[in-house]
């Protein structure tokens, strides 16, 4: 049934574990004893526990160190006595397709970025626990097409690379204390599985899960909070236990529910019969008193403890973070965040992290987050597959909307043709749903993007979209509905229909009938019109250009609808216009990670901080194109103040700020009102001079922002600069390295482009390089990388053994520079 207004009430996060040191240490440090992966691996890994008792109900270890790795097939590997003692030794997340140079031939090389793809095969080693318990296998993601044997056993086969999968391994493991050999094939030469870059290999975590019997199985937890008022709200928590022993049990699970601050805020048990082989749910309403909401402003998280005791004995123990808020979309507001309106101004995320490829990192994405939060966002996109679940996590955290989206198109792109689509749909979507429907910044379900069913006769994408949806609904009647449409209109009428006019006064597309809200990606010209004549939809811009910049945001009205999502956020790998360049180069952050002038623009309007950014035309044409019907403009602008004498220049200042002024080496330029531009670009049309350009941004005649731009001198030294003073040494974290060429006032030098070499040891290594240039065929695994615009970025991973990390970085004619960070 449609509604005018969809109530939704969200909290939830993916079910965390308490973990055994002892051991994580044993299961993981045996890669020597086998003579395939080099040296002992510490209990880095396996993080805190709540008791001696809980720790050992339930123990998840992390299998990422010390693979043995080989590119190209190879026969017989998945045997347990293959001599892979040559191999190459590698720690995950791996993207093995980020290695080695770029190749202008290779097949789909414009959708994912010039890269190779191919045949992986990795090796791992590892000792069995303690007997008595069921151990299961879970990979986040293998990309793609991933065989798994384990002593030799085919454990099956995973065909969607971006979904995670579990193999309960009890039965083919070796007695406790003995060595495992497990074996993965990944398969990625299936050409046309993506539009963009995909990444190969074992590129997410990868874990053993160590339970009791008697446990909560995976995606077990459900949290809710159906009712919410200001002095208590109701959690409601269906908890799942299964029994696999061979005898029934009296089981009794005892709840207790933590406040944002760690203490208990309400409790109960409940006992049940659990039958031999059977499962359980059990459903339970606490009642918390002054409840603290989740919003994008004041993310606070609960804790949903769960202990599980079978006949007097502890058998597990799960936490899920879940959060207390509301959600209501209506057609008159659009987005209700706790009854308040709320516009989402968003992003779009693809799923690479520039020079580490694929490999997903949990740093790298909070790094992400944190930029786009600087630039005022609240929301993003996960475009278009699942992404790993401690993406949502940070999200959760961090207080960002997700649109959480489970497919691109609907047909054999993610699975092929050995399991196509019609036959993989329901079992991915259901999982992807269970997976994520604890994680309170998911705001909105999204079952796919720009489907080509939407411009085919004869239901135009209708019946599939709400199959989708109601199977959706079946897992989860908390959360709206939706799928970003292609642009185009009722029929499939499109932008070069003829005559025009047929576009023009086109109708809305069929399937916008049958969503919860209408994620419309780059109509929204069309909002104001069909707002009026259908004012029972609710209207959501999923996909909106960075075309001027990205002042479409002026183009409709923000009263009632949901809010928006710049394709792109970042600049990604893939989708290329086409070689030299390596991918989408229209984002408002390039791949390095350095902010556009763009992006400020941006941050001009979505961000109530005050500010000010001076940016000035580049004098270099602009790149127009059509792409998906799409007209695309992108205007080249830069943050340096180094030009031709004389030569007048064009020059913006964005503010959120009602008046700036401007001063050309201590003389004012002279002052302007904001109000006078309609779309908040303020220009000025000044002759070059050389010195400082300095902007003041006034709110009631008070200065409340200032930015500046100088002009650099001859190249003199190399600056670094990391965005972290310390790093965890797990083997994981990152510190992100910002390298730039300056003079001698240590002024970055625009045109800089020095090849820059680089040096670290220590307790980290190199992860990769960058500069966001994305026509340059340079490695990104390597140790140098030529400036661009006078900077580059440098990737630090630490290890697993703490200590200092030395940097050190040096450029001909240029003096070097060095940088230390503590890994703890």
């Amino acid at each position: 049934m449609k509604l005018s207004t969809l109530k939704i009430f969200i909290q939830r996060r993916e079910i965390g574990y308490s973990r055994n040191w002892l051991l994580g240490a044993l299961l993981i440090c045996s890669a020597g004893m086998a003579g395939e992966s080099g040296a002992q691996v510490p209990p880095a890994e396996s993080r805190g526990t709540i008791s001696r008792a809980e720790d050992e109900a339930r123990t998840q270890v992390g299998l990422n160190f010390d693979w043995k790795f080989h590119l190209g097939e190879v026969r017989g590997a998945q045997d347990p006595q293959f001599d892979a003692a040559a191999w190459q030794v590698i720690n995950v997340p791996h993207d093995w397709s980020v290695y080695g140079p770029f190749k202008e031939k290779v097949a789909q090389g414009m959708a994912n970025g010039f890269r190779p793809r191919g045949i992986g095969w990795y090796r791992k080693t590892f000792i069995s626990p303690t007997g008595g318990k069921r151990v299961f296998l879970d990979f986040e993601g293998v990309y793609t097409a991933a065989d798994v044997w384990l002593n030799g056993t085919h454990l099956g086969k995973n065909y969607n690379g971006y979904l995670g999968f579990r193999f309960d391994i009890t039965e083919q493991l070796k007695p406790a204390g003995g060595t495992n050999v497990l074996a993965v094939r990944a398969d990625n030469t299936r050409v046309g599985s993506s539009r963009w870059y995909t990444g190969s290999g074992i590129y997410r975590n990868v874990n053993l899960l160590v339970v009791s019997p008697v446990h909560v199985p995976q995606y077990g937890v459900w949290i809710t909070t159906p009712k919410i008022e200001d002095t208590r709200a109701t959690v409601h928590i269906e908890a799942v236990v299964t029994n696999s022993s061979s005898a029934a049990s009296d089981v009794t699970l005892v709840t207790e529910v933590r406040d944002p601050a760690g203490k208990q805020a309400a409790a109960e048990n409940k006992i049940e019969r659990v039958p031999a082989g059977g499962v359980c749910t059990f459903k339970q309403d606490l009642v918390v008193t002054q409840p603290q909401r989740w919003s994008t402003a004041t993310p606070k998280l609960y804790k949903v403890v769960n202990r599980v005791t079978a006949d007097s004995r502890l058998c597990d123990v799960v936490e899920t973070t879940f959060g207390i808020r509301t959600i209501e979309f209506t057609p008159q507001q659009g987005l209700l965040v706790n009854g308040k309106k709320v516009t989402a101004k968003g992003v779009n995320f693809h799923h690479d992290l520039g020079c580490l490829g694929a490999a997903a990192f949990d740093r790298g994405f909070e790094r992400r987050l944190e930029l786009i939060k600087a630039m005022g966002c609240n929301a993003v996109r996960l475009a278009h597959n699942p992404y790993q679940p401690s993406l949502l996590d940070l999200c959760d955290r961090m207080g960002v909307l997700v649109i959480d989206e489970a497919y691109d198109k609907w047909n054999d792109q993610y699975t092929g043709p050995e399991r196509p689509f019609a036959q993989a749909w329901p079992t991915d979507l259901r999982n992807f749903i269970l997976r994520d429907r604890n994680h309170p910044s998911v705001f909105i379900w999204s079952v796919g993007n720009e489907e080509g069913q939407q411009m085919t006769a004869p239901d135009f994408g209708v019946f599939q979209f709400k199959a989708m949806a109601a199977l959706v609904k079946s897992s989860d009647p908390t959360r709206a509905v939706t799928c970003g449409l292609f642009p185009a209109r009722a029929k499939g009428v499109r932008y070069n229909a003829k005559p025009q006019a047929l576009f023009e006064h086109s109708e809305p597309s069929e399937m916008a009938f049958a969503m919860d809200v209408v994620s419309c990606n780059y109509t929204q010209s069309f909002f104001e019109r069909d707002h009026r004549k259908y004012p029972e939809l609710i209207f959501l811009a999923s996909e909106i250009g960075t075309n001027g910049g990205g002042d479409n945001w002026f183009e409709y009205d923000h009263a009632y609808t949901v809010g928006q999502f710049y394709w792109g956020g970042f600049d990604y790998i893939g989708e290329s216009f086409g070689w030299p360049c390596k991918g989408w180069f229209r984002g408002l952050i390039d791949l390095a990670g350095v902010r556009k002038p763009a992006s400020y623009y941006v941050e001009s309007f979505y961000s109530e901080k005050p500010m000010v950014h001076i940016a000035v035309k580049d004098p270099q044409p602009g790149n127009n194109i059509v792409w998906n019907d799409v007209h695309l403009n992108w205007e080249f602008l830069a943050s340096h103040w180094n030009w031709p004498a004389g030569q007048k220049m064009k020059v913006f200042t964005y503010s959120n700020g009602d008046t700036v002024e401007l001063f050309l080496n201590g003389r004012s330029l002279g002052t302007q009102k904001m109000a006078a531009f309609k779309q908040m670009k303020m220009s000025w049309d000044i002759p070059f001079e050389p010195g400082t350009l300095k902007a003041l941004a006034y709110r009631d005649g008070k200065v409340v922002a200032e930015h500046q731009l100088q002009t650099a001198g001859k190249a003199c030294r190399l600056a670094l600069e990391s965005d972290r003073p310390a790093l965890t040494a797990d083997g994981l974290d990152l510190a992100h390295i910002a390298v730039k060429v300056v003079d001698q006032q240590g002024i970055r030098v625009p045109d800089a482009t020095q090849k820059i070499h680089f040096v670290v040891t220590g307790a980290g290594t190199n992860a990769g390089v960058d500069n966001g240039n994305q026509n340059s065929s340079e490695l990104w695994q390597a140790d140098e990388r030529s400036a661009y615009n006078g900077q580059a970025l440098l990737v630090v991973r630490a290890q697993r053994q703490p200590g200092t990390i030395r940097i050190q970085a040096t450029a001909e004619g240029l003096e070097s520079a060095e940088l230390k960070i503590l890994a703890q």
